[in-house]
């Protein structure tokens, strides 16, 4: 069986007039008791458009993953939130229950107030991993975020998630992706401590371990009642600058993406490079530093499209680092004019394409994307592309693509192409 995998799309919405200053959400969090809980980590979980529809991952988007720590009284502020979209918080604290809100709108609702109930004891350990994350030097590290991305499960356990009909399956196999009664995220605690739990027995999980000023890591752990010592390292710093027409470009973000993603396979026989895209903002002299890069890999350095589509583009550049501590001085970034893409989304039955509907162009090589809002006829203009290769996706409530013009392989920009064209079709009833 291929192992299940949920791919995540980067994607961000259609932007709001300029007018519109984004977002601030504030808020507490309590004890069972009303007591106010400092040091529980909130992050932004989930994110969606509020207005329209769209079709895409929603922890994909560029807010989620943010996170802050609750102070002494158990208050805490997420800044700078995009105002077009809805989001859910996750908070987390070792000894707690995790707890998620509702889709949240900090335009309406710019305050919000959670409440966790301690952790009961661990008796069974079937489905439990424990874990103590610690630095080089064996010093624990606090505030650690372990989130599970993967498990593996019996075959009779995987067969409540196969569509009927499916053939009988033996062994064990790897799921990959958020799965119900899986934990959705862990905190360590002073000691480095953690446990990460699923509701049903699994021998392993797959675990991405983050912590400020630290690499990342992903571990393959064997539950059960003994505690996995895991080692996290400084990682490497690559510095760079961004420029135009001479210039540095201030206020940009740029990108790091692996240049080989990770194909994943069964008892977590992974491909490639597993990390996630880390993003960073340029100075007011266009530089910029990423520290705490994992190695030894090979990296794509870009900036992203949203942020310089009204100036140009950029070509990505590779970036090898082979080895913690390494300090890697970047040839600069160089903004030049990119290509357009003019097309039109049609519909099977020639309804028109109702307000808010939604059409994103996604580039093949790095995790960077352009959405723009759809005309009633089906019309979308793409701007400052940087050459490479494509894939676009319409959002269109009611309706799937099935194929375009292009084939359902990534299509090449290298000129301006002005006819593109894709079909959606009314979803079977």
């Amino acid at each position: 069986m291929k192992a299940l995998l949920l791919t995540a799309i980067l994607c961000c919405t259609a932007a709001l007039p300029a007018a519109t200053p984004r977002a601030n959400l504030t808020g507490t969090v309590l004890d069972a008791n009303g007591n106010p809980l400092a040091d529980v980590t909130v992050m932004v979980y989930h994110a969606g458009v509020k207005v329209g529809y769209s079709t895409y991952c929603p922890s994909c988007y560029l807010d989620c993953g943010k996170r802050v720590l609750t102070d002494a009284k158990g208050a805490f502020e997420i800044k700078d939130l995009a105002p077009d979209l809805w989001f859910t918080l996750l908070a987390a604290r070792a000894g707690y229950v995790p707890q998620m809100t509702k889709s949240i709108d900090p335009i309406k609702n710019p305050t919000v107030s959670l409440k966790l109930a301690a952790k009961p004891p661990t008796t069974d350990f079937s489905g439990t991993v424990r874990g103590r994350v610690v630095e080089q030097d064996g010093t624990p590290v606090r505030d650690a975020v372990i989130t599970p991305n993967g498990l593996n499960l019996s075959a009779k356990q995987l067969s409540a998630f196969m569509p009927a009909g499916s053939p009988p399956l033996t062994g064990e196999h790897t799921m990959y992706g958020t799965l119900p009664g899986l934990q959705p995220i862990a905190i360590t605690n002073k000691q480095g401590e953690f446990e990460i739990a699923y509701n049903n027995a699994t021998s392993k999980m797959l675990l991405q371990i983050e912590a400020r000023a630290m690499a990342p890591k992903f571990v393959v752990l064997e539950s059960g009642p003994q505690r996995h010592n895991i080692t996290l390292t400084d990682g490497a710093t690559i510095t760079g600058r961004l420029m135009a027409n001479g210039k540095p470009v201030p206020n940009v973000q740029i990108g790091l993406k692996p240049v080989h993603s990770a194909g994943y396979g069964d008892n977590f026989n992974i491909a490639g490079d597993p990390y996630e895209e880390i993003r960073i903002g340029t100075g007011a002299d266009g530089r910029f530093t990423i520290p705490n890069v994992p190695g030894p890999v090979d990296w794509y350095l870009y900036a992203k499209m949203d942020s310089i589509s009204s100036m140009g583009a950029t070509t990505p550049i590779e970036v090898k680092v082979t080895k913690d501590g390494e300090y890697l001085q970047t040839a600069d970034l160089v903004v030049k004019p990119g290509y357009r893409v003019r097309g039109t989304v049609l519909v099977s039955d020639n309804k028109p394409i109702p307000e808010g509907m939604r059409v994103t162009i996604s580039s093949d090589t790095v995790w960077d994307s352009q959405t723009v809002p759809l005309a009633p006829d089906g019309h979308f203009e793409f701007v400052n592309l940087p050459p490479g290769k494509y894939s676009i996706n319409a959002s269109v409530k009611g309706y799937r693509e099935k194929e375009s013009q292009y084939g359902p392989t990534p299509f090449t920009v290298d000129h301006n192409i002005d006819n593109f064209t894709t079909t959606v079709y009314p979803n079977a009833r």
